[in-house]
């Protein structure tokens, strides 16, 4: 009988009436729960919907609790330090640091992250690491790995997660090709472009307001494709700092473009972000991941 009379509250809401509970507004929920404030927004309406009561008063300076948002979140409570207590009992034989943890990630990113990862290897020889490198995107909800480190917009909502630092991009050229062609017309200048047809990616995104509209082009459709057909002389590309800028052979040409608004994120799996591994690389990620790590040119805005 009190199964059917809560069968309607989804369990994955509660933490988003107590992150408004204790924030107060939205904007404050968002940041405590990682994810925009529209997902905070529905999923509240969600509840009141399912529930048949309000539980929140808008006002002007944030959301106040009604009596009935009292009493959700004081049994709220109660019923997270329970499903907490389950779940570490129930995850007890999970807390070493041992067994297989897959992680994914793009070909250039791996190509400056590889000491991060090697260094948590080191510290973690029993954890048996499965690392997938590839451009396209993996469904963490499908289980295609436990851990994401990439580069995004919008974090999916519905995975457990970290902003780690933005990702900055600028323009390169092989010091040579740039040696020689620094003088031409903009329209005679060869552009290496990322196969992009939507312009989704912040080196499409820029490359198309900088180049000119005439200048010849070659596509290539991965980001390292660009880094060494750049590298050998071909042209200029829109290429992220942390490929080009310690790169001897390559020279900037302008200052870094950081409009574009995206960041690298650690992302994993909601049913695994209990898991000691996870937490490990986790923490080990956010910690070593650093302006350095990245390449990031000093003065740069974060």
């Amino acid at each position: 009988m009190k199964a059917q009379r809560v069968q309607n509250l989804d369990w994955s809401d509660v933490p988003y009436v107590l992150s408004v509970c204790e924030a107060g507004s939205l904007a404050g929920a968002a940041r405590m729960m990682g994810v925009n404030h529209s997902t905070v927004f529905r999923r509240i309406a969600g509840v009141e919907d399912r529930l048949g009561v309000r539980l929140f008063d808008r006002q002007s300076h944030g959301y106040v609790m009604t009596p009935a948002g009292e009493l959700f979140y004081q049994r709220a409570i109660v019923l997270c330090d329970g499903m907490n207590s389950i779940e570490m009992a129930l995850a007890g034989k999970d807390l070493r640091l041992e067994g297989k943890l897959t992680v994914t990630t793009t070909d250039s990113l791996l190509n400056c992250l590889t000491p991060v990862i090697v260094d948590f290897q080191k510290q973690h020889p029993d954890v048996e690491l499965r690392i997938l490198s590839d451009a396209e995107p993996l469904d963490l909800m499908q289980r295609d790995a436990d851990i994401a480190l990439r580069p995004t917009q919008n974090p999916p909502e519905h995975w457990v997660g970290r902003k780690l630092l933005p990702i900055i991009c600028a323009a390169y050229a092989h010091r040579d090709y740039w040696a020689a062609a620094s003088d031409l017309p903009p329209e005679q200048l060869r552009w290496v472009l990322l196969d992009d047809s939507l312009n989704r990616s912040p080196m499409s995104q820029i490359a198309k307001s900088r180049k000119s509209a005439n200048a010849p082009t070659t596509t290539v459709n991965t980001v390292m494709g660009a880094l060494d057909l750049t590298r050998s002389g071909l042209g200029i590309a829109v290429l992220p700092t942390y490929l080009a800028e310690k790169d001897p052979q390559l020279v900037r040409i302008g200052e870094p473009d950081d409009r574009v608004n995206w960041d690298l994120w650690v992302l994993a799996h909601p049913d695994v972000r209990r898991s000691a591994r996870v937490h490990a690389f986790f923490d080990h990620a956010t910690s070593a991941i650093t302006e350095d790590v990245l390449a990031m040119p000093s003065g740069t805005s974060l």
